[in-house]
């Protein structure tokens, strides 16, 4: 029973980009960003059982999963700084970070 999961795929990558591109706020960009990670994932391993090849698709899903962590870390890491630093989460308060 194949399942078509490319509508799925197409929202969680509209949503995401939808989260890019109207930031507003750095969580709403990390949660953005999550989105189309999760996306992805879902797409390679949708790929995966189409073409009958799980033991490929399963280890190209956890490298992207675990690629997406790391940049999860170091984005929380950024945001943290940048909340101390200004007291803010708001992307437009960036603009006045000279350096």
């Amino acid at each position: 029973m194949n399942i078509n999961l490319l509508p799925f795929v197409f929202a969680l990558f509209g949503l995401g980009l939808f989260c890019l591109l109207t930031r507003r706020s750095l969580v709403k960009l990390l949660i953005g960003l999550e989105l189309l990670g999760k996306a992805t994932t879902l797409a390679i391993i949708w790929a995966g059982v189409v073409q009958k090849t799980p033991a490929t698709t399963q280890s190209i899903a956890l490298l992207v999963i675990s690629i997406e962590a790391v940049v999860v870390a170091v984005y929380l890491a950024l945001v943290y700084a940048f909340h101390r630093h200004n007291q803010s989460l708001d992307t437009d308060d960036m603009r006045r970070l000279k350096g």
